[in-house]
């Protein structure tokens, strides 16, 4: 059964490098796109939990149900296969922009960027007014470090 893991987050490796002022330009957008995925996701969760519902009733074996129930089963199961395109493409949509979206249920963002000598991700956060944050491209969210006033103003 699909979960949010099976939503393809990662891309090819990115094209461009973002300066700070770039990935900035882009938070609308991004706050744009995720207010449309929230309540797809809230919906896909609601799906899910009705789906696993039914089958965990009849331990898998559907054809022990009623036609009505194998029938809401598989309408169920359609609604979640056209939202988990819909959120995809959402996700695709905001991968188009050049950044990387690494998670959509916290609004996780990162933008490449070239910060002194090296490669490292510009971070944003949804609910984040701009673009503050960075790491290196394998620390992760964790090691998220406050962008340097030369830096933000780049």
């Amino acid at each position: 059964m699909g979960g949010p893991t099976d939503l393809r987050l990662h891309s090819d490796p990115p094209l461009r490098l973002f300066a700070v002022t770039e990935a900035n330009a882009l938070v609308p957008r991004l706050e744009e796109v995720f207010l449309r995925l929230d309540p797809k996701l809230a919906r896909l969760r609601e799906l899910r939990e009705l789906i696993e519902d039914t089958e965990a009733y009849y331990r898998d074996d559907l054809a022990l149900a009623s036609p009505e129930d194998r029938s809401t089963h598989t309408s169920l199961v359609q609604d979640r296969e056209g939202l988990e395109r819909s959120v995809q493409a959402d996700i695709d949509d905001m991968q188009s922009f050049g950044c990387e979206v690494k998670d959509i249920h916290r609004g996780l963002v990162d933008f490449p960027a070239r910060l002194g000598d090296e490669v490292a991700y510009l971070c944003w956060q949804r609910g984040e007014s701009r673009v503050a944050w960075w790491h290196t491209l394998d620390a992760g969210f964790a090691g998220r470090k406050a962008l340097a006033a030369t830096e933000a103003e780049r």
